[in-house]
């Protein structure tokens, strides 16, 4: 019986990656589980590995480090986000106060992950994130408006205002245990960065 080599190839790839994010997921699983027993600082790789029951050279086989593992389950979150908001995109669907509600209501979703991080003492890893996303999410917006590009240097400065402001509500939301609601929140949101919208149009 011959065998399709193009076949065997794919099938081969497809098994591969179910074994990258089978692992990915252990090892993500099992530092979220750690997190809540203690602080992250003291989680030791070793202890990472067996819970996840996966060896050492597996775990740096996918990170260089328990913060890049951190990382890697925040970006899920991210990734499912910037998704749904991209399928709203695509479609035409541009409506900043919807996106803005959404942003909390995704992470009411996941706010024990995100206190998590916040314990975690590395605000960067949820900021730098936060200025990425909002970056991409910009672009999009602005692609499928069909707006006038505007200055990279200070389109620069409006992502990293945003971000700030969405980190910074975000945290304290979430540390004060959610006093006001997610739509609340993304109101907030809205409102505080309307005038935004209008610096995106200049040039």
């Amino acid at each position: 019986m011959s065998i399709n080599p193009r076949t065997a190839t794919s099938s081969a790839s497809q098994s591969n990656d179910l074994r990258v994010r089978r692992t990915r997921k252990w090892l993500q699983d099992a530092l979220i589980g750690l997190m809540k027993e203690k602080p992250f600082q003291d989680i030791q790789i070793t202890e990472l590995t067996a819970r996840a029951q996966v060896s050492r050279p597996a775990f740096y086989l996918h990170f260089v480090s328990k913060e890049d593992l951190l990382l890697s389950h925040v970006d899920v979150i991210f990734d499912e986000f910037h998704a749904e908001i991209s399928r709203e995109i695509t479609r035409g669907n541009i409506d900043r106060k919807r996106f803005s509600i959404m942003l909390f209501q995704y992470w009411e979703r996941y706010a024990e992950t995100l206190q998590m991080v916040i314990q975690a003492e590395n605000p960067d890893i949820l900021l730098e994130r936060l200025k990425e996303y909002v970056g991409i999410l910009m672009k999009e917006v602005a692609a499928k408006a069909r707006r006038p590009p505007i200055d990279p240097r200070l389109q620069e400065f409006i992502v990293g205002y945003v971000a700030g402001g969405a980190y910074m509500l975000l945290t304290q939301w979430i540390s004060n245990k959610m006093p006001f609601t997610s739509e609340q929140m993304g109101l907030l949101f809205y409102d505080l960065t309307g005038p935004c919208e209008n610096i995106q149009l200049a040039r």
